[in-house]
């Protein structure tokens, strides 16, 4: 039991990464999330994914994890799932 609960936290706190990478005038942001029924552990993903983006940068491409409830892919990841947002641009 010690150890199912222990993987479990694990999988949370890891769930939760943001970053950005930078290359002359590129960027790209990402951020991740652990959504069970519907809530955003630690926080929305397409949030902290944007919040990240340097002022000033034009947004060329999102790409993000299906989160509604009409489609089975959006479905089944807003029950227990991992979501991931992308922002790519240039600065």
């Amino acid at each position: 039991m010690r150890k199912v609960v222990a993987l479990c936290f694990g999988v949370l706190l890891l769930s939760g990464c943001s970053g950005m990478r930078e290359t002359n005038n590129q960027f790209t942001t990402h951020a991740e999330c652990f959504r069970v029924l519907g809530y955003a552990i630690p926080e929305d993903d397409q949030a902290a994914a944007r919040a990240l983006v340097p002022k000033g940068a034009t947004i060329t491409d999102v790409k993000s994890s299906p989160a509604d409830w009409h489609s089975v892919v959006g479905f089944i990841g807003n029950l227990l799932w991992i979501h991931q947002t992308t922002v790519s641009g240039t600065k």
